[in-house]
C-alpha cells in the first residue's frame, strides 16, 4: 500500500463510512494532527469526538483528490470534501489540504488547512463574503 493508498482509506473509513474503530488502524497511538483548530493538536482519542461531530452535521460525504504527491515518508494531498448540511440536505463543498508524515504503514503527523471560513458560511454560521466583510473593515458579532 502506498502512501497516498493509506491516506485515501483513511479518509474513507474514518471520515466518509464513519468507522471509528478505524482510526487506530491508520492514526499512531503518538501522532499529532495539528491545524484543524488554533492551538490544538488532535490526538487519536480526539477522532472518538471529531468524527461524530463532523458526521452529525453532515451528509453523504465524499472526498476528492485534487492533487496528491508522495516523496519519502511524506503525503501530501489537496482535496475537497463534499457533502450535504444534515439540516436541509443542500450540498456544500470544502477545499483543503493535508501533509502526512507517515511510520510503520500508520500516520504519525498530519497538518491540516481546511477553509473553515467557507465550511461556516456554507453551514449558515457567518454570513456570506465574510473575508471580504472583515477586510473591508467590517467586525462579525
Amino acid at each position: 500500500m502506498t502512501g497516498m493508498d493509506l491516506l485515501e482509506a483513511w479518509y474513507d473509513k474514518v471520515w466518509v463510512k464513519g468507522d471509528l474503530s478505524a482510526v487506530a488502524e491508520f492514526f499512531d497511538a503518538e501522532a499529532l494532527a495539528s491545524g484543524l483548530m488554533s492551538d490544538f493538536a488532535a490526538q487519536l482519542e480526539d477522532f472518538q469526538t471529531l468524527v461524530p461531530a463532523v458526521r452529525h452535521a453532515l451528509r453523504d460525504i465524499t472526498i476528492s483528490i485534487e492533487d496528491s504527491m508522495e516523496m519519502g515518508d511524506k503525503v501530501w494531498a489537496r482535496m475537497t470534501l463534499h457533502a450535504r448540511k444534515a439540516v436541509d440536505m443542500l450540498p456544500i463543498h470544502i477545499s483543503g489540504q493535508v501533509m502526512v508524515r507517515l511510520r510503520e504503514g500508520k500516520i504519525i503527523e498530519a497538518h491540516n488547512s481546511y477553509d473553515f471560513v467557507s465550511y461556516f458560511e456554507q453551514m449558515g454560521n457567518l454570513p456570506k463574503d465574510s473575508v471580504a466583510l472583515m477586510l473591508a473593515g467590517e467586525t462579525l458579532a
